[in-house]
Formats: C-alpha cells, structure tokens, sequence
C-alpha cells in the first residue's frame, strides 16, 4: 500500500517508542542498508561479498582479531606421454593467504523528532544519504587502493595506444595486459567522464547503427566490448582519465562481510539517533589480475 512519506515517518518514529519497536526497527534499517549498499557500491559489482560467521574464521597470530584463511590453488600441468611412458609426478602443496578484517562504521547521526516528522520524504531516505554513502565511500576508497598496490607490484600500468579520451583503442590495448597473461577480462570500471566521452566516438569507429542509438537514447547496455561495464562518479576515488579492468571475481581475491552489517537505532526523548556498522575482510588473491590505464 502506498503511503505518503508523513504517514510513513510517523509510523516508523512511533516504533522507538518501546523497546519490541526498536528491535524491528534497528532490522528494517539494517535490511535497508544492505540493499541500498548492494546497488551503490561498485566494489560489490566487481568483486561481490560472501557473508561469513565466527565458525569460518579464524584468529590471527600476529594481532587479536579475526582473519579468513583462503588457499590458492596449487599450478598444475600435463604430458603427452607414449605407452611406456608416464607423467611427471608432483607432491601437491597448497599455498595460503591471510585476509584480515577491518571494522567500517559511519559517524552517529542525530535528529530531533519534530523535524524528521517535517520530512517530505521517508526517513529512510536520512538513512541513505549519510549511513549507506559513509559505509559504501570506505568500501570502493579501500579497494582502489589496494588495487593501485597491486598494479604497482605487477606493472600493469598500461600506457595508452593513442592520446585523448577513452576509446575501443585505448580500451583493447588495456585487455591485452590480462589477455596475454591467460586470464579473461571480467570487468571494467571507468569513471562517469570518460564514459561520456567514449559515446562521442564517431560512426566510422563503433558502427552507424550503434551512433545513431546513442545519439538518440544513451549506451543501453551493461556491457561495453563483450565485458562488464561499471562506471562511477566518485571522482575523489576514481580520478577522471584512470580506466581499471579486473579478471573474473573467482581469479580476483575476496571480499568477506562478518555476520552482516548491522544498524543501531535508539531514542532518548525526543532525539533520534543511529549508526551503521560493518566488520569486512578485502584482499587480493592473484597480483596478475587487474591492470590500469591512464589516459594523456
């Protein structure tokens, strides 16, 4: 049933009310927040998270906290072998990797009673704008810089086939730094600027069926040379010019989310106050599997 967004945060402030209230309350917020962080953050279209309890995890020797052991699958090989022959035999031996966690929390946002009733939109809208972006800002910050570590370590850092914007040029020259090292492409992320000017490029380069589609209602697809296609407009984190590809999520590394992320309510007379809250473990597993391109 449609409500107006009064009704609606006059319903929800009336659950703080009693403490059975503030239960269901803190677990519609949380229900809110994970979803609104699945559509926001484009780490989680990259590298999606897997949700994780105690029993998976074990605790560091080095520190008091909790981390998640991941094992790399041991290189194999094979022969051609005649009859009389046999393959090369080879003790198997696993190698091993440790990802610690890390707590993200937002600031505690307070607000009078009196003026979340005075919203014209749902108080869940409050929630989105600080909670989720605080949450979902650390999350994509975290993973650039540990991907610009990587890319220092393996040296993908492509140098563009021709000066100016992006372009199906530029873009395939980045690729071949996965192609040539026997790992697909699984995703490309690119910030909202360069998006754009790769939908300038004429009808001699991308086809005129495709230009005068695009002239008329925009790039349709989720895809852009037969890979995944993420663009963002958090510049202070993917600076215009800065085109990243990454190999598919199970080649890639880990994202790991203890428990769940957990949203935290409470009202003491008439103030309204909440805070989100989440423990996650990110790393990578394979340095080859991501390059960059930074345009001139």
């Amino acid at each position: 049933m449609e409500i107006d967004a009064a009704t609606f945060n006059n319903l929800f402030i009336s659950k703080l009310d009693t403490s059975e209230g503030l239960e269901k309350a803190a677990q519609a917020g949380g229900a809110f927040v994970r979803e609104r962080l699945r559509e926001v953050s484009f780490t989680r279209g990259i590298l999606p998270p897997e949700y994780l309890t105690k029993a998976d995890c074990q605790i560091s020797v080095n520190h008091d906290t909790l981390v998640k052991i991941c094992h790399i699958e041991p290189q194999s090989s094979a022969a051609a072998v005649n009859f009389r022959g046999k393959a090369y035999e080879r003790y198997i031996e696993g190698d091993r990797y440790e990802v610690p966690f890390f707590k993200i929390e937002s600031e505690k946002f307070k607000k009078n009673e009196a003026e979340l009733l005075a919203y014209d939109y749902p108080v869940t809208k409050v929630i989105e704008e600080n909670s989720v972006k605080d949450i979902q800002k650390v999350e994509d910050g975290k993973f650039i810089e540990f991907t610009d570590a990587v890319i220092d370590a393996n040296g993908k850092d492509i140098t563009p086939a021709a000066a100016g914007p992006a372009t199906s040029e530029n873009l395939v020259k980045l690729f071949k730094a996965l192609d040539t090292d026997e790992l697909a492409v699984g995703c490309i992320l690119m910030h909202k600027a360069d998006w754009d000017d790769f939908m300038t490029q004429e009808g001699a380069v991308i086809g005129s069926p495709l230009a005068s589609e695009i002239l008329v209602n925009g790039y349709k697809y989720n895809t852009i040379l037969g890979h995944k296609l993420v663009v963002t407009i958090k510049s202070s984190i993917v600076t215009p010019g800065d085109l990243y590809i990454f190999t598919d999520p199970k080649y890639l590394g880990n994202f790991f989310i203890l428990n769940d992320t957990k949203f935290y309510i409470e009202k003491r007379a008439d103030m309204v106050s909440w805070q989100t809250w989440e423990y996650v473990a990110l790393g990578y597993g394979n340095l080859r599997a991501c390059a960059k391109m930074t345009l001139t």
